[in-house]
């Protein structure tokens, strides 16, 4: 015996308004209207469907076995998701452990729930959300879709909660989202780089906005997951309103044989004491790269700065020994030109003919002699004494002592690295800083907590590394588990 299927109520009023289309004349067809509510339907439509697939992962057990466990003591209950489609209340089952008050629902563990109310596929979009835009933005731009209404809050709340999450299984992660990247074909170079940026941050005298004690409780991701990410930087360097600390980006940049730049894997950071795990995160994934292809040239690669370069040399003194490639460490040429610059005009006066023309013979000399460094710093010591004025003095003192000393620490074997094809220059580094601090994080009277920065700064990086989906899919396996129904 058959039944005959029971047409839903979305259904029937799609096909209500269906026939309402056929009936409009064509003074009367409101188009923003029209597309409006077809949306509408359509998303009731998808609730229903949504609904009836997730019941479908539930169980009617009277007992269930999670992890070796037994739960019981069955109960129906509805609860509320949101989905793409917009909220929607869903009826399942609990269990719990001898009348223990701590609930497993079998249904959102199949599933993947994230954070107990949301699909997989909002949880993606909220991420994707708080990473291109501003939490305000990211709400407004939802609502102007017609999908899911989603308020300023939950923006910001729940995709802090996942971050928390991941970094709870950071480690684990992290090496999953390795082992699936793939070397792009004709990788000949790697370049490691390292590079500080400026975060605004809530502190001493910027404190967390929406504060209405001195003792507040705990945001919700730290009463589910604990504190996550360390503790921000004393906050005693500004008394105007706002705290500003130095956050840290990293690249890894495959290059080919010609030196075009294949693929870039980007990690960042909000500030602790010696950017030690963005150093951590650059060292594994190149050693990770050098297992599986330990013939790579490998080009160390930053500005000035000695304590990024004491992290670089850590890392190349612990390449593998089946390490078989070539190394070479490259002060960015670009800080070495500004250097140049600033000494040209010095000597010859500022924006002059002749300050350019100095400028550029000595940028050329760098970069195509082997033994340009020296060339210039002869060339520099011997004008320095005809330079006129205190100021213009040190500048020029100021470009020779930078040069000499990264000439002796052999960074500034630009000629060498142009025959092989090496980058010379930190760009793809200083862009992300741009890209994933300065362009989301620096807009007017923006800050950011440790926790919250970070939230922005691991979802944008994962953009970035085109590694969005590989993370989402290793989330979603953290928030699964297999349930039985007990026998």
């Amino acid at each position: 015996m058959t039944h005959e299927r029971v047409e839903t109520a979305a259904e029937r009023e799609l096909a209500a308004f269906r026939r309402e289309l056929t009936t409009m004349k064509a003074g009367d067809v409101d188009l923003e209207r029209v597309e409006r509510d077809i949306l509408e339907h359509l998303k009731a439509l998808g609730r229903e469907m949504l609904s009836d697939a997730m019941q479908r992962a539930d169980t009617s057990a009277s007992e269930v076995e999670i992890d070796g466990q037994r739960w019981g003591n069955r109960r129906s209950q509805k609860a509320t998701y949101q989905s793409l489609f917009g909220s929607m209340e869903v009826e399942r089952g609990t269990y719990q452990q001898s009348g223990r008050g701590r609930v497993a629902v079998p249904m959102d563990l199949r599933l993947g729930i994230v954070e107990g109310a949301y699909t997989p596929v909002m949880a993606r979009v909220l991420t994707r959300g708080v990473a291109v835009m501003t939490e305000e933005d990211a709400s407004g731009f939802l609502g102007e879709v017609g999908l899911a209404t989603v308020s300023k809050s939950t923006f910001s709340r729940i995709p802090r909660a996942i971050a928390a999450r991941y970094e709870q299984r950071r480690a684990i992660i992290e090496s999953a989202l390795r082992e699936q990247d793939v070397i792009p074909e004709g990788t000949v170079t790697v370049q490691a780089a390292l590079d500080g940026v400026m975060v605004p941050q809530d502190g001493e005298h910027a404190r967390p906005r929406g504060r209405k004690t001195d003792s507040p409780d705990p945001p919700r991701h730290e009463q589910r997951y604990g504190v996550v990410g360390g503790v921000a930087p004393a906050s005693t360097d500004s008394t105007l309103g706002r705290s500003w600390h130095e956050a840290s980006v990293a690249t890894l940049a495959f290059f080919d044989a010609e030196g075009r730049r294949l693929k870039t894997t980007y990690v960042a950071r909000m500030p602790e004491a010696g950017k030690a795990t963005t150093v951590d995160t650059l060292e594994k994934e190149l050693l990770a790269v050098l297992q599986e292809r330990n013939d790579l040239n490998v080009v160390f690669a930053s500005d000035g700065a000695a304590p990024q370069w004491t992290s670089l040399a850590t890392i190349k003194r612990r390449l593998p020994k089946t390490f078989s490639g070539h190394t070479m460490d490259l002060v960015d040429a670009f800080h070495a030109a500004e250097y140049i610059q600033k000494a040209a005009e010095a000597i010859e006066g500022t924006d002059s003919p002749d300050a350019r023309i100095l400028a550029a013979t000595w940028r050329e000399t760098i970069k195509e002699r082997d033994d340009g460094a020296a060339i210039v710093l002869r060339s520099m010591r011997a004008r320095l004494a005809r330079v006129d004025g205190a100021g213009r003095r040190k500048e020029t003192e100021t470009a020779i002592g930078y040069i000499a000393n990264q000439n002796d620490l052999g960074r500034m074997k630009y000629a060498e690295a142009t025959r092989r094809n090496y980058p010379i220059g930190t760009g793809i580094t200083e862009a992300a800083a741009k890209t994933i601090v300065g362009t989301r994080m620096k807009r007017a009277g923006a800050r950011f907590s440790q926790h919250g920065g970070q939230t922005v700064m691991t979802f944008r990086a994962a953009l970035l590394s085109h590694r969005f989906e590989a993370l989402h899919r290793e989330l979603h396996v953290s928030y699964t588990n297999v349930v039985k129904d007990a026998a």
